[in-house]
């Protein structure tokens, strides 16, 4: 036997940007207890001058966490950790995912491997029921008046109905196994939509090829609706790796 070692092939450790560094700091706080349900922030200023960052920085770290669910900010009052933040904590090793535009590109080809191919079964040998099921969708709120919590359940809804109607159990079973990441990845890309129509009309073209017993078409506008979602989250990505260009010198 040889007792030579076998190289190891590491990656090269990727640095955070100040806002993701900024971003963890935060959740340190409220994981230690130190910031708890219903504190309210220091101002963007001191949290600037205490973490030695721009204001720029300091936003935008809040507005992921704004987003995420962890704060919420009250006009003329400033940001506080939210009172029903648990749900956030629960899958907070799924969230920092989300922030590296590698992993969302991951995230996205392993979405892009199971529900393409779902819709494109479906489309062959989902019954009528099962295919009826998928318009769950249409209770998604087009209306300004949004509830993005609902509207991740129904979205998610509508995917596992299409894992369901392909008549593939490894499948759905691998849907349902990554529920947690896809719900927050869902989550994020609906709170970075303005306007619900789009999405609904996504849904729409889905599922109006799968009733049509249309394999490919199925399959198309699968892929289409998945790449929007992704082009949405990276979107947001770029914009938070932009800012930093802009903070050095910033008071």
């Amino acid at each position: 036997m040889s007792n030579q070692t076998q190289p190891i092939l590491l990656k090269p450790v990727q640095r955070l940007t100040a806002t993701e560094e900024v971003t963890q700091r935060l959740i340190g706080l409220v994981n230690s207890s130190v910031l708890k349900p219903g504190d309210r922030l220091p101002p963007e200023r001191d949290l600037a001058s205490q973490l030695g960052v721009g204001r720029t920085t300091v936003r935008e770290a809040l507005k992921v966490l704004t987003l995420s669910g962890l704060l919420e900010s009250r006009r003329g009052d400033g940001t506080f950790v939210r009172e029903d933040f648990f749900s956030f904590v629960a899958h907070q090793m799924e969230w920092p995912a989300l922030l590296g535009i590698q992993d969302v590109e991951q995230i996205f080809e392993v979405r892009k491997a199971l529900e393409v191919l779902s819709a494109r079964l479906a489309a062959e040998r989902g019954s009528d029921e099962e295919i009826e099921a998928m318009a769950v969708f249409r209770d998604m709120e087009s209306d300004k008046d949004r509830d993005v919590e609902l509207e991740a359940e129904i979205d998610l809804a509508f995917h596992r109905a299409v894992a369901q109607a392909s008549h593939n159990p490894l499948l759905l079973r691998l849907m349902l196994s990554l529920r947690n990441l896809l719900r927050e990845y869902i989550l994020l890309s609906i709170r970075m939509t303005d306007d619900m129509r789009s999405t609904i009309e996504e849904h729409q073209s889905v599922f109006e090829a799968i009733r049509a017993r249309d394999p490919d078409g199925a399959a198309q506008s699968m892929e289409r609706h998945l790449s929007i979602s992704r082009s949405l989250i990276v979107h947001a990505a770029d914009r938070l790796k932009s800012s930093q260009s802009s903070e050095e010198g910033e008071p």
